[in-house]
């Protein structure tokens, strides 16, 4: 059974994410993959990405509670994770200007050059930590482009408060070629950056199809649920599809998005409603349009195939807020388990993650519940 399309009506705003027990009929029935541990960590993890020999990469916000972490790290060749690039980036502390190291990265990504990107809010939460370390000091927030092997620092990318008002949280990127595109999930609203240019744009700044659809009853503690922040890119860097963690799914012209001479109410015209989803807390996208979706409230992963046909690749009592997953170009789907649900943020009076953090890996068949499924945009 499939989803059906829907017109994207830019002035009503988008639907509400559906509710998980609706999603149950359009699954196709199978037997789901296995998975095993791929690494384990001693701090919180939110992100995993792998270069094309199999270097292992790991986010690692300074989520509350957390705070004792080197916010990027690397799985060396002896198996050992280490402080990743290993020097004054990732020893910030409060009262540090935040310039030139890691206070609160929050995605990392690679791509087919190899490099890695991480990105930076450049202070801690807003919804658990006083203004002084909730808003990022002049340059804090930024994104890092890094030698994988070396760990030299290639590009840093800055923002003027045009670009990143005041509320502006950069959430996640992806890379193109030359073209940047992140998104903001404080405000809500898209970025782009030409690399070769310079040229810098803000798209649909507060606009209803960059927001989080949140209902009242699904709040938790403290967390307050990001605006729009999950991102992908078409493997022939067509099409940008971007979701708040509530879903739906949206997808946009990427040139229109590079368009200057397209204003914000001309370019949300353009927005497509492409699926709704249940809420995830991260994705991947495979090279024939298949997305990986981290479900929060099911403890599992689900593909959605750009037909509208899902079905459930993998689960486990213990995914406790999946997150950001990645695919290698040896098929594996590596998936980080946050475990932020066990935390005080979610309103527990008690601590109640179990250390270390886990990745898990499944391997990626050729096909899967009756959906074809691609291989890494990182391939050839």
């Amino acid at each position: 059974m499939r989803l059906s399309r829907r017109s994207f009506i830019a002035a009503a705003g988008i639907a509400t994410a559906v509710a998980p027990l609706s999603f149950r009929k359009t699954f196709a029935e199978g037997v789901e993959l296995p998975h095993t541990v791929a690494a384990e960590l001693p701090w919180f993890c939110n992100q995993v990405a792998l270069t094309s020999s199999g270097e292992m990469f790991f986010g690692l916000p300074r989520y509350p509670g957390y705070d004792d972490t080197p916010c990027l790290a690397k799985r060396g060749s002896d198996g050992k994770v280490v402080a990743f690039p290993g020097n004054a980036w990732n020893a910030w502390t409060p009262g540090d200007d935040g310039r030139d190291s890691f206070v609160y990265v929050n995605s990392i990504h690679i791509f087919k050059d190899d490099t890695v990107w991480a990105v930076d809010q450049g202070a801690l939460r807003a919804d658990s930590y006083p203004p002084e370390l909730s808003e990022p000091k002049p340059g804090a927030q930024k994104l890092v482009q890094l030698d994988p092997k070396s760990g030299k620092v290639l590009h840093v990318l800055r923002f003027n408060d045009s670009v990143l008002p005041k509320g502006a949280k950069m959430n996640d990127l992806r890379v193109f070629g030359d073209h940047v595109y992140v998104t903001d999930s404080g405000i809500g609203a898209l970025i782009y950056h030409n690399l070769s240019t310079g040229q810098t744009l803000r798209r649909m700044s507060g606009f209803p199809q960059m927001q989080a659809k949140v209902e009242p009853n699904l709040q938790q503690g403290n967390h307050q649920t990001p605006k729009i922040d999950m991102i992908e890119i078409s493997n022939d860097g067509e099409w940008i599809y971007v979701a708040a963690p509530t879903g739906p799914f949206i997808k946009i012209k990427a040139a229109a998005v590079r368009n200057a001479a397209l204003s914000d109410a001309d370019l949300a015209k353009q927005v497509e409603e492409y699926f709704p989803i249940a809420r995830s807390g991260g994705c991947a996208l495979d090279t024939k349009g298949n997305l990986y979706l981290s479900e929060l409230d099911n403890k599992r992963v689900t593909i959605l195939s750009p037909s509208g046909q899902m079905a459930v690749l993998t689960s486990d009592a213990e995914f406790v807020s999946p997150d950001g997953s990645f695919i290698s170009v040896d098929r594996k789907l590596y998936i980080p388990i946050t475990q932020s649900r066990r935390t005080k943020l979610f309103g527990n009076k008690e601590d109640m993650v179990k250390r270390p953090w886990k990745i898990y890996v499944v391997q990626l068949p050729e096909q899967f519940g009756g959906i074809k499924l691609g291989n890494s945009l990182n391939g050839s």
